[in-house]
C-alpha cells in the first residue's frame, strides 16, 4: 500500500495521468460520491458517513458548496457520480477515511501521520479524534518531544506543547537551538530554549545544595568521616557547624552532576551515571555503600525534579 499511497503533488498536467482509484474499503460499487486527492486518487465514499463525521463534510454537501481552500467542483464527475478534488494528498485522506469509517484504522505511529490527521481533523472540524489524536501525540513524547511541541505549536494545542516542553528536558540544548524546527511561528522555539535554560539552571543549583544532606551509613557523615582512608570534607563549601564528610567521588560526581544538568535538565542525566561502589581502592563497605549511593540517588533525584517543577512552563500558542 505505501508504492500506492506515497504522497507528492503532481503538476495539474500530469493529475489525469496519475489519476488512479483508491484501494478497498475505498472502491465500493455503491458509493454515492468521489473525492480526489490532490495527487490524482479516487476515493469512492459514502455522503453520509461523511456528514456524520465532519460538520465541514455535512455543510458542503448539503449546499453543494466547495470546501475552504478547494477548488470548485460542481461539474466534475467521475462516472455517474459527482467527485470532489480535495487539497490534502492521498496518505492523509486515506489516513482521515480510515478514521471515519467503520473499518481497522491505521496504527497512528509515525508523527507525521498524526500531523497530518491533526491537520484534517481541524480543517474539517471533527471533533471525535481529539481524544485518539491526544493520546498519539503523548506516545511520542519520549521519542520525539520536540517533534510534538512543533506540532502542538502549529495546532494551537496549549497543554499538549507545554508537557511536551517539559518531556523536552531530557533533550540535550544543542540538539534544541539546531532543530529542524527552527522556524516556529511566534518565537515559540526561542521561548522553549528560554524555559530549557531555566530548568538547568535550576536543577544544576540542587547539586550545590546541602539541605537535603542526611546521614548515610557508610557513605555519608555528618562532623566525621564515615571512612578515614577515601572520606573527605566537603569540597569547596566553607567548614562550619554543619560540615559533611563522603568519599571524593561523590563530590566529583555531584559536580560534574550539576554541570550537566545545565544542559539536559532531567533525572536520566543523573541516572546515567553509574554509582559508586567503592572509592580509591577502598572495599570496606562496598555493598552497603552500593545500597546508601541508592538512597543518595533516588533523594538527589527528588529534589531536582522538585526544583524544575518550581520554574513555570510558559505559554506557547
Amino acid at each position: 500500500m505505501s508504492d500506492t499511497l506515497s504522497p507528492g503533488s503532481p503538476e495539474p498536467e500530469t493529475r489525469e495521468r496519475t489519476a488512479r482509484d483508491a484501494p478497498p474499503p475505498f472502491d465500493h460499487a455503491h458509493a454515492d460520491l468521489v473525492l480526489r486527492s490532490s495527487d490524482g486518487m479516487r476515493f469512492r465514499v459514502f455522503k453520509p458517513i461523511l456528514s456524520l463525521a465532519s460538520p465541514v463534510f455535512s455543510d458542503m454537501l448539503d449546499l453543494g458548496a466547495p470546501l475552504e481552500g478547494t477548488p470548485a467542483a460542481s461539474d466534475e464527475k467521475c462516472g455517474e457520480l459527482p467527485m470532489v478534488t480535495l487539497s490534502e494528498d492521498a496518505r492523509t485522506l486515506d489516513l482521515l477515511l480510515r478514521w471515519c469509517y467503520p473499518v481497522k484504522a491505521q496504527k497512528l505511529s509515525p508523527l507525521e501521520d498524526v500531523r497530518r490527521l491533526v491537520a484534517v481533523a481541524q480543517k474539517y472540524g471533527i471533533e471525535a479524534f481529539d481524544d485518539v489524536l491526544d493520546d498519539a501525540l503523548q506516545a511520542h513524547f519520549k521519542s520525539d518531544p520536540v517533534g510534538v511541541f512543533a506540532i502542538a505549536v502549529a495546532y494551537n494545542l496549549e497543554e499538549i506543547a507545554k508537557t511536551a516542553a517539559r518531556s523536552a528536558l531530557r533533550i540535550p540544548l544543542r540538539r534544541i537551538v539546531s532543530s529542524r524546527f527552527a522556524g516556529l511561528a511566534g518565537g515559540a522555539l526561542n521561548v522553549l530554549v528560554e524555559y530549557h535554560l531555566e530548568c538547568g539552571e535550576a536543577a544544576s543549583a540542587v547539586a550545590s545544595r546541602r539541605d537535603y544532606f542526611t546521614v548515610v551509613d557508610n557513605l555519608i557523615g555528618l562532623h566525621s568521616p564515615p571512612c578515614s582512608s577515601c572520606c573527605c570534607l566537603d569540597v569547596g563549601i566553607p567548614v562550619d557547624d554543619n560540615s559533611w564528610y563522603a568519599p571524593r567521588l561523590l563530590w566529583r560526581y555531584l559536580d560534574k552532576a550539576g554541570r550537566s544538568l545545565l544542559l539536559r535538565p532531567h533525572e536520566e542525566t543523573i541516572r546515567s551515571k553509574s554509582p559508586i561502589s567503592t572509592c580509591n581502592g577502598c572495599t570496606r563497605y562496598s555493598v552497603q555503600r552500593a545500597e546508601g549511593m541508592k538512597q543518595f540517588e533516588h533523594r538527589f533525584v527528588r529534589e531536582v525534579n522538585a526544583a524544575i517543577t518550581q520554574v513555570p512552563v510558559p505559554s506557547f500558542v
